[in-house]
C-alpha cells in the first residue's frame, strides 16, 4: 500500500495511457468521427505522440551531432598526425639537403687541394668550457695524426692534439693556445693570429707603421708548414691605434662559424719540421 500511495500518479498515469492506447486501437478501423471513445483518446494520445515524437527527434539529432562529432574529432587527430609525420619528414628532407651542401662544398675544397684529406663530423665538445676543442669521428685507423691541419669550406678550423684509432680531438683556433702564421692578403703584412676565447681572434706583431684597415682579408702564411698558404683565417674587425705601443691590437672574425661547425676536413699532411 505504501508503493501504491508513493507511485500512485504514475500508475494511474501509465494505466490511463494504456486504456487510451487500447481503445484507440480498437477503434482504428473506424472513423473517430463517428465513436465519441475515439475521437476522445485521439485528442489524448494526439499530443502525447507528438511529445513522444518531438522527444525522439530530438534525441535522435543529439545522437547524430555526438556521433558526427566523434567521426570529426577522429578524423581531425588522424589529419593531424599525418601533418606533423609529414612537418617532420620535411625538417629531415631540409636536413639532409643542408648537410649535402656542406659536404659538397668539402669535396669541392678536397679537389682544389694538393695533399689528401678526409672528411670527418663533429660528435663533440669540450665538457668542461675551458679549452675551445672539439671531438671528430676519425683517427689514426684513417690517417689522422697530432698537428694535422683542420679546415673547412670556410676556412680554418683548427689543429688536431690528440688522436685515439678513430677518434681525435682538435684544438680549434679560437682556443687562446692556438696560432697560425698569417698574412693580411692587401697589405702583405706578417703576423701571429690567436685565439680570444670566445668569437674573436687576435692578430698580433703587427707594427704601427703597418697599413691595416678593418675588413682586410687575413690568410694562412704556410710558413709553418701545417696550414695550406691562402687558407681563409679570417678578417680585421677592429684596431685600436690607442692601445698601441710597437705593435698595433687588431681584433678579427674568424673566418669559420664556429657555432655552427658541424663537418670539417683533416688535411692529412704531418708538419714539416727543421
Amino acid at each position: 500500500m505504501d508503493f501504491f500511495r508513493r507511485y500512485r500518479f504514475i500508475i494511474i498515469t501509465v494505466i490511463f495511457l494504456v486504456a487510451a492506447l487500447t481503445v484507440f486501437s480498437i477503434n482504428a478501423n473506424q472513423d473517430p468521427r463517428e465513436t465519441i471513445s475515439g475521437r476522445l483518446v485521439l485528442e489524448l494520445v494526439g499530443p502525447l505522440q507528438s511529445l513522444v515524437s518531438s522527444v525522439g527527434g530530438f534525441i535522435s539529432g543529439l545522437w547524430n551531432d555526438y556521433f558526427a562529432l566523434v567521426q570529426a574529432a577522429r578524423q581531425n587527430r588522424e589529419l593531424k598526425f599525418q601533418l606533423d609525420l609529414l612537418s617532420q619528414r620535411m625538417v629531415d628532407y631540409e636536413e639532409i639537403k643542408l648537410e649535402n651542401g656542406r659536404l659538397q662544398k668539402l669535396l669541392a675544397l678536397r679537389q682544389e687541394s694538393d695533399p689528401p684529406q678526409t672528411a670527418a663530423q663533429v660528435v663533440g665538445w669540450d665538457p668542461s668550457g675551458n679549452f675551445r676543442t672539439a671531438i671528430i669521428n676519425k683517427g689514426t685507423n684513417h690517417g689522422v695524426e697530432p698537428q694535422m691541419a683542420v679546415v673547412n669550406s670556410q676556412g680554418v678550423v683548427g689543429r688536431i692534439i690528440w688522436a685515439s684509432p678513430n677518434y681525435a680531438k682538435v684544438l680549434l683556433l679560437l682556443d687562446p693556445n692556438a696560432a697560425i702564421d698569417v698574412l693580411v692578403q692587401r697589405s702583405r703584412a706578417r703576423g701571429i693570429v690567436e685565439g680570444a676565447g670566445s668569437d674573436s681572434l687576435r692578430l698580433k706583431y703587427i707594427v704601427r707603421a703597418e697599413e691595416i684597415i678593418p675588413g682586410d682579408i687575413i690568410i694562412a702564411s704556410g710558413d709553418e708548414g701545417v696550414f695550406p698558404k691562402g687558407m681563409l683565417v679570417g678578417t680585421v674587425r677592429a684596431i685600436h691605434p690607442e692601445l698601441a705601443v710597437i705593435f698595433l691590437p687588431v681584433e678579427l672574425a674568424p673566418a669559420v662559424d664556429f657555432e655552427r661547425l658541424e663537418e670539417v676536413s683533416v688535411i692529412l699532411r704531418r708538419r714539416v719540421l727543421d
